[in-house]
């Protein structure tokens, strides 16, 4: 049993690897793909990657400090001038725990519908296809709230920005970002479309954490787009009682769910659940394997109660893995540093070996407990920062990740360190030389929703 699990490890390992050397070959040398968190997480998603989620951001609103802004990633990799579409069989989601069980109090739900023309047999490469065979270029969404047991259509008919197709086939591309970031009821603003993937990590720390292996010390973005899916909401249509002063922590999730009888997972009747995703690299770092695409199907209430998410979480394999190859020694299970980062976050109210209070539910006034549930935590109420540090909590920055997640924020070099137990402990903190910062390879922009144009697109 043992032989026969750590080859099936082996092969996930070897295929990933092949995969990114076939990519860089075929791309260019500045292609790096392994350099992605959650852009290929699970058997099914990597083989799937229309309802792959790459990356999930939720940040305060720098310039409308009364919105959080939430960017939820699918469709990793995507090669400039090639077409690709969110799945129409599918429905995509962020939800939103303001109480503290795991459980939905908000979800805001996209759904797709074709539209436009055929795409042309010479630009739909069957390699770089997402869709069908005559799947096309141009879509629109409707997007829906879903909350306290009603649904309410925010969007009908939105516009969706397509692929950059170069300029013949869609000119003046900034014009067709600007058409794609619509109002909501209420003061909200929702983008959808294509974006440079605004991921980047040291390549070091994204061999060590994932397969914990050593690779070169090279620092840099993703030269390819990801299909996005942007909301910027007031605080107050996410907080507990509407009010984030009184409630001011959120935890933030993104599913997609597939219309197909024959798949397993949560969900209703006609969708189940095929794709989840929290904080970043915690499926493919924490959960084993063999159980990645199970974890894809579940839900975060259910998490406590469950044999996979907390006994993972409090004894992950890879934190041996990683700190021999770093030469140094993992912190001993039971990992409740880890359970108070990723299950329950982080405060003085509970009995965690962090003591800082930063982003759990117990610091709701309206909260009486929390449930362990893996979700990304925000705290609406943390200031922003003066000066930001990419490493988050682990510089004394308390608006960085684990609170949230910002767009420049390096997520891969502060999981591989929590991993190693910082900032319980001493961890191993000068794993990742600091001297040779990470950069974007198109830069964010100053509003919503903040991310690069396509990496192809100019103006």
């Amino acid at each position: 049993m043992q032989l026969t699990s750590a080859r099936s490890r082996w092969t996930w390992i070897a295929g990933a690897s092949i995969a990114v050397l076939t990519a860089t070959v075929l791309l260019g040398p500045t292609m790096r793909p392994s350099t992605a968190t959650s852009h290929w997480d699970a058997p099914a998603t990597t083989l799937n990657k229309q309802i792959d989620a790459t990356d999930l951001y939720a940040f305060t609103s720098p310039e409308r400090q009364d919105t959080v802004t939430i960017v939820a990633n699918y469709i990793p990799f995507q090669a400039p001038h090639k077409p690709y579409q969110f799945d129409t069989d599918a429905r995509y989601e962020v939800h939103i725990d303001n109480t503290g069980t795991g459980k939905a109090a908000v979800t805001y739900r996209w759904t797709f519908a074709n539209k436009g023309l055929p795409v042309p047999s010479f630009v739909r490469k069957r390699e770089h296809k997402a869709g069908p065979l005559d799947s096309l270029v141009e879509q629109s969404y409707t997007l829906t709230r879903l909350r306290d047991g009603k649904s309410e259509t925010l969007v009908r008919n939105g516009y969706a920005a397509p692929t950059d197709m170069g300029a013949l086939a869609t000119p003046n591309y900034p014009a067709l970002r600007h058409k794609a970031v619509v109002d909501l009821p209420g003061g909200g603003k929702v983008f959808t479309g294509t974006a440079a993937d605004p991921f980047y990590s040291d390549n070091h720390a994204v061999n060590l954490l994932r397969f914990g292996l050593p690779f070169f010390p090279v620092k840099t973005g993703v030269p390819l787009n990801v299909s996005s899916l942007a909301l910027q909401l007031p605080k107050s249509e996410l907080a507990l009682g509407g009010d984030p002063a009184r409630n001011p922590v959120i935890g933030v999730w993104t599913t997609a769910s597939r219309k197909s009888s024959g798949l397993l997972g949560s969900g209703s009747a006609d969708y189940k659940q095929v794709s989840r995703l929290g904080n970043p690299n915690f499926n493919e770092v924490i959960i084993p394997l063999k159980q990645r695409d199970h974890f894809n199907t579940l839900r975060p209430d259910g998490d406590e109660s469950g044999n996979l998410v907390v006994p993972a979480t409090l004894d992950p394999d890879q934190a041996k893995v990683v700190a021999q190859q770093a030469g140094v020694t993992a912190p001993p299970a039971p990992r409740k540093d880890l359970e108070q980062i990723y299950l329950t976050g982080l405060t003085t109210r509970a009995d965690g070996p962090i003591k800082q209070d930063l982003n759990s539910h117990l610091l709701n006034q309206d909260t009486p407990g929390v449930a362990k549930a893996e979700e990304l935590r925000l705290n609406m109420s943390t200031p922003l920062a003066t000066a930001p540090d990419k490493y988050g909590i682990l510089k004394g920055d308390a608006q960085g990740y684990p609170n949230g997640r910002r767009l420049i924020d390096d997520v891969v070099t502060v999981n591989l360190r929590m991993l190693l137990g910082e900032p319980a402990g001493r961890g191993a903190p000068g794993l990742i030389a600091e001297d040779n910062p990470a950069f974007l390879l198109k830069p964010i922009t100053g509003s919503f929703p903040y991310l690069a144009l396509p990496v192809t697109a100019t103006g």
